[in-house]
């Protein structure tokens, strides 16, 4: 009877073949869809002297993956506002607030001249308690928050 080797070592190479054949189409895939390398992408690339390339977003709204960040992301990522100096599309931007609530609210601010606290809000025509404690998180320039 003749040795027919260790059938196992033919699946292993087998294996790997197939696995090296999957990671090579993968890269292929990821490399012809880089951001990079087309034109209209938000990411341009930075400096290629010396083999040094560094991608960078036109703009810090822009997701690497996902595109344009949304709103839950920019106030993950740390975005707040200072609800004294912010615009009405800054402050409709936070959740739970409407357009209208948002120019309620910098009606407000301009008849009291800045808000103080966090309770002087409630004051806004369509700010409750509920809803303060939704937006406060994301709030700056008052002195209890």
């Amino acid at each position: 009877m003749a040795n027919r080797g260790n059938p196992g070592r033919s699946w292993l190479l087998i294996s790997t073949i197939l696995l090296v054949w999957n990671v090579g189409s993968s890269a292929r895939q990821l490399w012809s869809s880089a951001p990079f390398l087309n034109s209209s992408s938000p990411y341009a690339i930075g400096g290629i002297s010396g083999g040094n390339v560094s991608l960078l977003p036109a703009s810090d709204n822009v997701s690497a993956r996902l595109g344009p960040l949304s709103l839950r992301q920019k106030y993950l990522l740390g975005k707040r506002i200072d609800i004294n100096v912010a615009t009405i599309e800054e402050i409709s931007e936070l959740p739970g607030i409407s357009d209208v609530a948002a120019r309620e609210l910098v009606e407000e601010r301009r008849r009291i001249g800045r808000f103080r606290s966090p309770e002087e809000l409630l004051a806004v025509r369509g700010i409750k308690e509920k809803r303060l404690k939704k937006i406060l998180p994301f709030l700056t320039g008052l002195p209890n928050n």
